[in-house]
């Protein structure tokens, strides 16, 4: 049987914008800890407004951060695949 990983959850929060970064945050833990192998994340609120922290959380991490816009104007949050070197 394989072993189980418990990820702490994110704080239920009332503000958008914290959901939004917590989310990534669960993302980043999930390829960081090597659960996952890559995580987008879609239909966030406001990414942009958040990008700066969501990337130097996931540089910290050393996992990859990325956003992918689409032709529709809609943008996705990629974590993953992979680390940063010197990790």
């Amino acid at each position: 049987m394989d072993a189980t990983t418990v990820l702490p959850f994110p704080v239920a929060s009332s503000e958008v914008l914290d959901r939004d970064l917590a989310e990534i945050e669960a993302a980043i833990l999930m390829v960081g800890q090597g659960l996952a192998t890559r995580v987008r994340l879609v239909g966030l609120s406001d990414v942009d407004a958040i990008a700066g922290a969501a990337l130097a959380r996931a540089q910290d991490a050393g996992v990859t951060f990325g956003l992918e816009r689409s032709a529709d104007g809609a943008t996705s949050v990629v974590v993953g695949p992979g680390v940063l070197d010197g990790r």
